[in-house]
């Protein structure tokens, strides 16, 4: 009688780089952690919308703004900082100003 027997297949040899893949530096990581968790939250807050959980929606959508600030960060331009910070003085003087009775 005539078996037939299985034979394994044959491997191919894996190549092996040299050198490993650098990591992310840690910036780099951050920002994507941020992206994800600002998507996970973002997720979240609709959720709580589509069954009209307010309460839980809003906490939600302050998370959600956090943490895609931190992923797109903006530097703001030193001009408009000073630009700011004078119209920050001007709107202090008219709150502290005899005319302005308050509430």
């Amino acid at each position: 009688m005539n078996k037939r027997r299985g034979a394994a297949p044959k491997l191919a040899p894996v190549p092996v780089d040299a050198a490993p893949a650098e990591l992310p530096s840690l910036a780099q990581r951050q920002r994507e952690t941020a992206e994800y968790l600002a998507d996970m939250i973002l997720e979240l807050r609709n959720l709580a919308r589509s069954v009209q959980l307010h309460n839980v929606m809003v906490p939600l959508e302050f998370a959600y703004y956090e943490a895609f600030g931190v992923a797109h960060r903006v530097e703001v331009p030193t001009s408009e900082v000073e630009r700011l910070k004078e119209l920050s003085k001007a709107a202090e003087s008219f709150d502290h100003g005899p005319a302005n009775s308050g509430l």
